[in-house]
């Protein structure tokens, strides 16, 4: 009797939960509601309570670097009371991270918006769109040329080394020289006309523009006494400097070209890509160390740059460069001066280090000229978000012999000066004639080969 009326209530149950299925379901979905919103609220709960922890942690540690309610004071008062008025957010925001790299004593960081960045990589990409000529300003204000770059718009048209610009699309470079120089860029294909002068005669010629691989060597033979003497001139490493040091030094090494020795000019050099010198370095040395890495982060490990049968190696990666490898051979004098810097001083100073007792005296090298710039540091950019990048040194590199040279330059082995009027000739345009330190190079290597 009790388990039918059990059942009967049993039943009874469900009967009268089946006569109201709206209220069942509202109730079901209420209870899945408290459930779920019981489960967000403790699991935002938990998450907004991290991201305070985080907060909080943020501003401890930008408070142990500054003070925070200073500078929030400060502004404050600039804003409120001073005659002149706060610069906007932007403009702030770039002189506090400018004036924290100078005050760090970062010499060689950088703070960039997107477009700055662009025409400083493009500058060490090695192409840029133009007519393909280095000016150098003369007395009476003009532009002479003291390069046409390679296979540029500018050679096609006949321009030669030594031609003065006058003026480009009717700018005269004596009434602007930063003016008419800006107007010499444009859109590719686009046409400049340019008035120059070549002996006295004055010539025009209509250049389109295009793209330009910068030729940063540049190389010719030398005689000098009885000896025949390969001139390298390289005056920057960027994107395009290894494979045309490889097309001069294959050339001079050709037999036809019977060179007995070989100058490289690296004065006026102001560096470049890490990459790219360790890749030329590497055609020019015996396999072994080319350059030490050494970071100051901890989280940022050292490494090895060196070469080895063709291969650049460089921590763990490994690049190659040359089938079989290369080496010179040769006697060799290396031309610096106080603007020789960076990636042009660590190939100045390998080449000497391995011409060293310490490495086998692998290489007959001399260094001549003046005391170089002083820079054995890494720089690199970083991208920041919201249009900006920031250049920052990270690294010091040294040459093989492990010793660093930053703030202090390498001394050459033979001293020479220059007057101020022959340090103010181009050195495209300087010769045996008018530079005593080619001539004193040239006269060193002469006396090696035929002593």
């Amino acid at each position: 009797m009790n388990e039918q009326n059990q059942s009967l209530k049993k039943s009874e149950t469900r009967t009268g939960w089946r006569r109201h299925p709206i209220l069942f379901t509202a109730l079901a979905c209420f209870a899945t509601g408290i459930v779920v919103f019981l489960a967000t609220f403790f699991s935002v709960t938990v998450r907004y309570r991290s991201e305070i922890e985080d907060y909080r942690a943020h501003y401890v540690r930008i408070s142990d670097k500054y003070d925070v309610g200073l500078i929030e004071t400060a502004l404050g008062l600039l804003d409120s009371d001073s005659v002149f008025d706060l610069p906007d957010r932007e403009t702030l925001t770039e002189a506090m991270i400018e004036a924290a790299i100078t005050a760090m004593g970062d010499r060689y960081g950088t703070f960039f918006t997107d477009a700055e960045y662009a025409s400083y990589s493009t500058d060490l990409s090695g192409s840029f769109f133009g007519i393909g000529v280095t000016l150098q300003k003369t007395e009476d204000g003009n532009a002479r040329i003291v390069l046409v770059h390679k296979d540029s718009p500018a050679e096609r048209e006949g321009l030669l080394a030594g031609d003065e610009i006058v003026s480009v699309d009717g700018v005269l470079f004596s009434d602007g020289y930063e003016t008419a120089f800006e107007a010499i860029a444009g859109e590719k294909g686009s046409v400049v006309e340019v008035v120059y002068l070549r002996g006295g005669a004055e010539g025009r010629a209509s250049i389109p523009r295009g793209e330009v691989i910068k030729q940063t060597v540049v190389s010719r033979i030398e005689t000098y006494g009885e000896s025949r003497i390969g001139y390298v001139n390289i005056s920057g490493f960027d994107g395009h400097t290894y494979e045309q040091c490889v097309e001069a030094i294959s050339e001079l090494e050709a037999p036809e070209a019977d060179v007995d020795a070989l100058i490289f000019d690296l004065r006026q050099n102001g560096g470049g890509l890490l990459t790219e010198v360790s890749k030329t370095l590497a055609y020019l040395l015996p396999d072994g160390v080319i350059a030490y890495v050494d970071y100051r982060s901890e989280s940022l490990s050292d490494y090895t740059i060196s070469a080895e049968d063709g291969y650049v190696k460089s921590g763990s990666s490994s690049t190659l460069y040359c089938e079989g490898g290369h080496r010179i051979t040769l006697p060799a004098a290396v031309l610096v001066d106080g603007n020789t810097a960076s990636a042009a001083e660590l190939f100045t100073a390998s080449l000497r280090d391995w011409a060293t007792p310490d490495f086998g005296s692998a290489l007959d090298v001399t260094v001549v000229g003046t005391t170089t710039y002083g820079k054995g540091t890494v720089q690199t950019t970083y991208a920041l978000g919201s249009g900006y990048k920031l250049k920052m040194t990270l690294a010091h590199y040294n040459p093989a012999s492990n010793v660093n040279y930053d703030g202090v330059g390498i001394t050459p082995d033979v001293v020479r000066e220059l007057t101020e009027d022959e340090a103010a000739i181009s050195v495209f345009l300087r010769t045996q004639e008018n530079d005593p330190q080619l001539s004193a190079a040239l006269a060193l290597l002469d006396q090696k080969v035929n002593p």
